[in-house]
């Protein structure tokens, strides 16, 4: 399977879980859905951060 940086869930699993909702999508576009969550995860974790630190 193939591993996407350092996420423990491989591409193949994100398409393959979207599947299971109805949606096709490419590996490609699963690369680009989980660079974005990681993104908005570090945002969320930097606010946190900030207002309890």
């Amino acid at each position: 399977m193939e591993q996407n940086g350092k996420s423990g869930i491989s591409l193949q699993k994100i398409v393959q879980l979207y599947k299971q909702e109805g949606l096709e999508i490419t590996t490609e576009q699963a690369a680009l859905i989980l660079d974005f969550l990681r993104r908005m995860a570090k945002i969320a974790v930097s606010q946190v951060l900030k207002r309890h630190g």
